[in-house]
C-alpha cells in the first residue's frame, strides 16, 4: 500500500475491510468525556453552531430521504438499510447522510454510502455532482435577477436598520454596542485561557512532532517492508518477498549490534532500535503466516505441478522441518490411497455392470452369428461388432479401469515412476544442487537426506509398488465378490488423474450408485443362482465370445505387461521383479483360461454360422467352413499374442515376460483340437435338426420330374432349401471334405507356427474324427436310397414271376432295371444340383451296389433251394438271355464314368453264377442268340437316350470317336465280356 494514501486517509491497516475517520471518532469521544466541563464553550466546538441553534431538537425542513448527491442511487435511506444501518429509528444518524441537513457529514456519507464503490465510479459521481452544483448556481443567478427590485428594497431596509441601530446602541458611548457584554466577554476571556492554555503550551511539541516526521521519513523504506512482503504474498513473487525479509533481517541485526557498539545510545539510534524491532516482529508475524500456508500447500502439491518452487521458498526463509523430506512423504501418503480408492471404485464398478449384463438374456443365435462373423468381414466396423453393446461396454470399463491405473502416459503409474525418478534425484543430490541455503546456510542441513530416510523411501516406493501388483493380481486371480453391500454405500472418492477418469457406473443419471437400487445374483427355476460359464472370473463379461475376449484381454495384458517391465527397472528391491514376473504368470493364466471358455463356446455356437447359403468362391460348399476358418484363425491369432505377449515392449534387462509354461501350452494345444471335434459336432447337429434363421429368404426349387435336367440357376442360386434334409447332408458332406483337405490343415499349420509346436498325433486323430463323419454323413445319405434298390431288385429278381422257364426269347430289359437306373437318376440330379463335386462319388457307390444286389439276387436265387434240399431245374435259354440283358444293359447304361472296377467285378461274378445255373443247350443257345440281344440292347438304349442321359461323360466326342462307337455297336463288342466268361467258365469246368 502507497505511504500517501496511508497517511491521506489515515490508515492504520494494510488491507482494512472498513474504514473511519480516526479524527472524527476521536473527537466524538473527547466530546462525550468532557460535555459536562465545556458546555459553556459549547460554540468552539465542531458541532457547537448546530447545538446552541437547534439544540436537540431536529430540523424538520430535512426530507425523510432523498437521491443520491452523486448520481448513483435514487435513495440513500435504502442503501444505508441494505447495510444494516438504523437509519428508521434514528434519525439523528439518518441526518448525517443527508446532503440537505445542516449535521451532513461528508466523511461517513462516503465510508458507509460509497464503501465499495471504485475509483472510476466515484469520478464519475464528482463530475455528477460538479454538474448540479453548476445548475443550481444557474437557477441562483436566475433568481436574482427575476428579483432585483426585491433584493434592492431588502437593502434599503438593512441600511436603515443598521443607521437606527447606530444612532441607538453602535456608539462610543455605549462602547459600540459592547457595554452590555464586556464583562461576560471578560469572564469568557478567563475561561478561554483557563481551557487553551494546555493547547498554546503544546505548540512547543511541534518540534518533535517534525523530528519524529523526519525520523518516519528517514526510516520510510523499512516501514514499508511489512506492506512490501504481503504485496510480494498477495502477487506470488517470491523472489521480491525473499529479498523484503533479508532486508528486514538485516536491518533488524545491524540495529541490535547498536547497542553493543555504543556506550551510549543517542536518541536516534533508540528510535532505529524501536523502530527495526517493531518492524521486525511485524515481518516475522506475516512470514510465519506465510510459512504455515506454504506448508499446508506443499503438502497438498501434485507431483506436476512447481513444488520446488515452494520447497525453495522454505528452504531460503529458513524452517525446522525438511520440506524435501515432507513432501515425499506427502506425495506416498497421496499416491498410496489413491492406488487403493481407485482400484476399489473400479472393482465396484466393473461388478455393477457385470451383475447387470449377466442379468440380460443369453444373446440369440442370431446376434451369436452375427458376431463370430465380424472377423470374416473384409471392412473393418471396430470393436463393436465383436460383442453385444452390453458386453463390449464391460470390457471397455474394464480396459478403462485398468488404463487409469497402470498408464505410463497419464496414470497412476506414471505417478509413482515420476514420484521414484524426483526420490532418486533427491537421493543422489542432483536436485538439491539447485535450491538454495538459506540465510547463513541454515538450510543446507535440509540438502542431505539421511541413510534411514533413504532406506524408507526405498520401502514407501516398493510398497507402493506391491501395492498396485497386489491389486493387479487380486484383479484377475480372485473371484468376484459375493458380498456386495459395499457397492450400495457412496463410492470412494477417487483422486483425479490425467487419464480419462473411470467411467460412471451406469444406472443413475449422474452415474452414481444408486444406494437403494438392488443388484442380486442371477437366479433360475426354484430360486437357484444360475450359473454362466466364466463366472469365476471377475474380469470377464458374462456370455462373452473369445473374439472380443483375445481383443481385449491381449490389450489389458500389454498394458500389465508393459507396467511391469518399467517397474521391475526401478532399482528398489531384489525381489520386487520376482513379484511382477508372478504376477503376470497367474495373469496370463487366468486370462487364458478365460478365453479358453467362450473359445470352446463359440466352437460349439459356430454352427450357427451355417445359413445354409453358397459361397460365392465355391457352389459346392457353404459359407459356413470359410466363416469357421475365420474365427478360429482369429482366436489363434489372438491367444499367440496372449500367451506370448508379443506387444509388450519387453526391454533385454529386464525380462519380465516368462516364455508360458508346457502346461498352459498343452490347454491350449487341447482346447483347439476340442473346439474343431466341437464345430464338426455342430455341423452333424445341423444336418438333423437345422438351425432356425429369422431372416431366410429360401429359394424353393423343385425337380419336375426325376429326369429334368439340372438348371443352371440351380447352382447359382445363393440359398438352398433348408428344410430337405439331403440337401443338408449333402452340402455338409462337401464341407467336410472342404475341411478335411483345405481349411483343416491350414489351421494346424497356423497353430503350429504360432505355439512351435507340432500336432502330429492331433492331426491324425482330427483326420479319423473327420472320416469317421464323412462316412457317417454319407451313410445317412445313401441309406434310404440303398434300401430302397435293395427292395427292387431283390424282391423283382426273386419273384417266381420273373421270367417263366418258358418265356418266349426278351424283347426288353425287364421293369426293376429301368425303375433302379431311373432312382439312381434322381439321385444324380438331387446330388449334381446340390454339391456336384459329390456326384460321381455317391452314383458310382450306388451303381456298385446294384451291381452287388443283382449277383447276390442271382445268387439266391440258385443257391436258396439248394440249402432247403429242393433241386431247381437250370436256367433255360430265355431266363439266360434276360438276365443277361439287364446285367450287361446296366453296365453299357452306367458307362465308364460311374462304373468302377468292383462294380466291374460283380458284373462279371454275375455272368459266372448265370453260367453255372445255365444248362448245356442254354449256354449253347446263347451264342447263337447275340445277335437278336445286341439288337435289344440297342434298341433300348436309343428309347432311354434322354431318360439316362445323365450317365454319359459331358465331354463331347469327336468325329472319329463316334464312328468307332458305331462300329463297337455293329460288332456287338457290349456284351462279348459276359461272352467271354462264359467262355473261360467252360474251360475252367473242363
Amino acid at each position: 500500500m502507497d505511504a500517501t494514501v496511508a497517511r491521506h486517509y489515515r490508515l492504520t491497516e494494510p488491507f482494512p475491510q472498513t474504514w473511519s475517520d480516526p479524527i472524527e471518532d476521536s473527537q466524538i469521544v473527547h466530546r462525550k468525556a468532557t460535555k459536562a466541563s465545556t458546555a459553556r464553550y459549547s460554540v468552539l466546538q465542531e458541532e457547537g453552531m448546530s447545538l446552541r441553534s437547534g439544540g436537540n431538537t431536529l430540523d424538520s425542513t430535512v426530507p425523510q430521504d432523498e437521491a443520491d448527491p452523486l448520481g448513483m442511487t435514487s435513495s440513500v435511506v435504502r442503501v444505508l438499510r441494505q447495510k444494516g444501518l438504523p437509519v428508521d429509528d434514528n434519525l439523528k444518524l439518518r441526518n448525517r447522510y443527508l446532503i440537505s441537513s445542516k449535521t451532513f457529514s461528508p466523511a461517513a456519507f462516503l465510508r458507509d454510502v460509497h464503501s465499495n464503490d471504485s475509483t472510476e465510479a466515484l469520478s464519475r459521481g464528482l463530475e455528477y455532482l460538479t454538474r448540479s452544483i453548476d445548475q443550481k448556481s444557474e437557477s441562483l443567478k436566475v433568481l436574482v435577477e427575476n428579483n432585483f427590485d426585491r433584493f434592492v428594497a431588502a437593502k434599503a431596509t438593512i441600511e436603515g436598520v443598521y443607521t437606527e441601530m447606530k444612532q441607538t446602541n453602535l456608539n462610543r458611548e455605549k462602547e459600540w454596542g459592547l457595554a452590555g457584554i464586556k464583562a461576560p466577554l471578560t469572564e469568557a476571556g478567563r475561561k478561554a485561557d483557563e481551557i487553551f492554555g494546555p493547547v498554546i503550551e503544546n505548540r512547543g511539541k511541534e518540534e518533535k512532532y517534525r523530528m519524529a516526521v523526519a525520523i518516519v521519513e528517514k526510516y520510510r523504506s523499512y516501514l514499508e517492508l511489512p506492506n512490501s512482503i504481503l504485496d510480494a504474498i498477495k502477487r506470488k513473487d517470491y523472489d521480491l518477498l525473499i529479498e523484503e525479509y533479508q532486508k528486514a533481517r538485516k536491518w533488524v541485526t545491524e540495529s541490535r549490534a547498536l547497542i553493543s557498539k555504543v556506550a551510549k545510545l543517542q536518541e536516534q539510534q533508540i528510535h532505529q532500535i524501536i523502530i527495526a524491532e517493531k518492524i521486525w516482529a511485524e515481518v516475522t508475524n506475516i512470514v510465519e503466516e506465510f510459512k504455515r500456508d506454504t506448508w499446508k500447500r506443499l503438502v497438498d502439491t501434485k507431483q506436476e505441478d512447481n513444488f520446488l518452487e515452494l520447497i525453495s521458498i522454505l528452504l531460503e526463509l529458513g524452517v525446522e522441518d525438511n520440506p524435501i523430506w515432507v513432501w515425499l512423504l506427502s506425495r506416498y501418503d497421496y499416491l498410496k490411497n489413491k492406488i487403493t480408492r481407485t482400484f476399489e471404485r473400479a472393482r465396484v464398478e466393473i461388478e455393477v455392470l457385470r451383475r447387470k449384463v449377466s442379468q440380460a438374456p443369453p444373446p440369440s443365435h442370431a446376434v451369436i452369428a452375427m458376431h463370430l462373423r465380424s472377423s470374416f468381414r473384409r471392412i473393418p466396423i471396430g470393436t463393436l461388432a465383436m460383442d453385444t453393446p452390453e458386453i463390449i461396454a464391460l470390457w471397455e470399463l474394464i480396459n478403462t479401469s485398468l488404463t487409469t491405473i497402470l498408464s505410463p502416459q497419464g496414470g497412476i503409474l506414471s505417478e509413482v515412476l515420476t514420484f521414484w525418478e524426483t526420490a532418486q534425484s533427491f537421493i543422489d543430490g542432483k536436485t538439491q544442487a539447485t535450491l538454495p541455503v538459506g540465510i547463513d546456510d541454515q538450510s543446507r542441513k535440509h540438502h542431505r537426506l539421511s541413510e534411514d530416510g533413504i532406506k524408507d523411501l526405498r520401502a514407501g516406493a516398493l510398497e507402493l509398488i506391491t501395492l498396485i501388483r497386489d491389486n493387479m493380481l487380486s484383479f484377475f486371480q480372485d473371484p468376484p465378490i459375493e458380498d456386495i453391500s459395499s457397492i450400495y454405500s457412496p463410492v470412494p472418492d477417487t483422486p483425479s488423474t490425467t487419464v480419462g477418469s473411470v467411467p460412471p457406473t451406469p444406472g443413475s443419471a449422474d452415474g452414481s450408485l444408486a444406494p437403494f437400487s438392488p443388484l442380486p445374483l442371477r437366479t433360475g427355476k426354484h430360486g437357484l443362482v444360475r450359473k454362466v460359464p466364466g463366472d469365476e472370473y471377475a474380469f470377464l463379461p458374462p456370455w462373452a465370445n473369445s473374439l472380443g475376449g483375445v481383443h481385449y484381454l491381449s490389450r489389458m495384458l500389454t498394458l500389465l505387461g508393459n507396467a511391469a517391465s518399467l517397474l521391475s527397472e526401478l532399482p528398489i528391491g531384489t525381489s520386487l521383479a520376482e513379484k511382477l514376473k508372478s504376477m503376470i504368470v497367474i495373469a496370463r493364466e487366468r486370462c487364458v483360461n478365460a478365453v479358453c471358455i467362450g473359445w470352446l463356446r463359440d466352437a460349439q455356437n459356430c454352427k450357427v454360422l451355417e445359413d445354409w447359403t453358397r459361397s460365392p468362391e465355391n457352389r459346392d460348399v457353404t459359407k459356413m467352413p470359410a466363416q469357421f476358418l475365420q474365427v478360429e484363425a482369429a482366436v489363434i491369432t489372438g491367444m499367440q499374442k496372449l500367451l506370448y505377449m508379443s506387444e509388450v515392449k519387453n526391454k533385454p534387462s529386464s525380462e519380465i515376460i516368462p516364455p508360458p509354461s508346457q502346461k498352459l501350452l498343452t490347454h491350449v494345444r487341447g482346447q483347439f483340437v476340442r473346439s474343431l471335434y466341437k464345430a464338426l459336432q455342430g455341423m452333424l447337429e445341423n444336418t438333423k435338426r437345422p438351425m432356425p434363421t429369422e431372416d431366410w429368404d429360401a429359394e424353393k426349387e423343385t425337380l419336375a420330374s426325376p429326369v429334368a435336367s439340372v438348371a443352371p440357376r440351380n447352382l447359382k442360386s445363393g440359398m438352398v432349401d433348408q428344410n430337405d434334409k439331403n440337401v443338408r447332408v449333402l452340402l455338409t458332406l462337401s464341407n467336410l471334405h472342404l475341411l478335411k483337405s483345405e481349411l483343416i490343415p491350414q489351421l494346424i499349420s497356423q497353430f503350429e507356427s504360432a505355439f512351435s509346436i507340432q500336432l502330429t498325433d492331433e492331426s491324425k486323430t482330427i483326420r479319423d474324427a473327420l472320416t469317421q463323419l464323412d462316412e457317417q454323413l454319407f451313410t445317412e445319405y445313401t441309406r434310404p436310397h440303398l434300401a430302397h434298390l435293395t427292395n427292387l431288385i431283390t424282391t423283382s429278381i426273386l419273384s417266381p414271376h420273373w421270367c417263366p422257364p418258358t418265356a418266349p426269347l426278351p424283347r426288353s430289359v425287364r421293369p426293376y432295371i429301368h425303375a433302379s437306373l431311373l432312382h439312381l437318376v434322381h439321385v444324380h440330379t438331387e446330388v449334381a444340383t446340390t454339391s456336384p463335386s459329390l456326384t460321381t462319388t455317391i452314383v458310382s457307390y450306388l451303381a456298385e451296389k446294384i451291381c452287388e444286389l443283382i449277383l447276390d439276387s442271382f445268387t439266391k436265387r440258385l443257391d436258396g433251394d439248394r440249402e432247403r434240399g429242393i433241386k431247381r431245374e437250370p436256367y433255360t435259354l430265355p431266363q439266360l438271355l434276360q438276365a443277361t440283358l439287364d446285367t450287361e444293359f446296366v453296365g453299357q447304361m452306367l458307362g465308364t464314368q460311374y462304373t468302377t472296377a468292383k462294380a466291374q467285378e460283380f458284373q462279371h461274378a454275375v455272368y459266372k453264377v448265370l453260367d453255372r445255373g445255365s444248362s448245356d443247350e442254354a449256354r449253347a443257345g446263347l451264342q447263337k442268340e447275340l445277335g437278336s440281344i445286341k439288337a435289344v440292347l440297342q434298341k433300348e438304349r436309343r428309347g432311354t437316350r434322354a431318360e439316362f442321359l445323365c450317365f454319359r461323360t459331358s465331354k463331347k466326342p469327336s468325329a472319329s470317336s463316334k464312328d468307332k462307337d458305331k462300329d463297337k455297336d455293329s460288332t456287338g463288342s457290349a456284351p462279348s465280356s459276359m461272352t467271354g466268361s462264359v467262355v473261360r467258365r467252360r474251360v475252367a469246368e473242363d
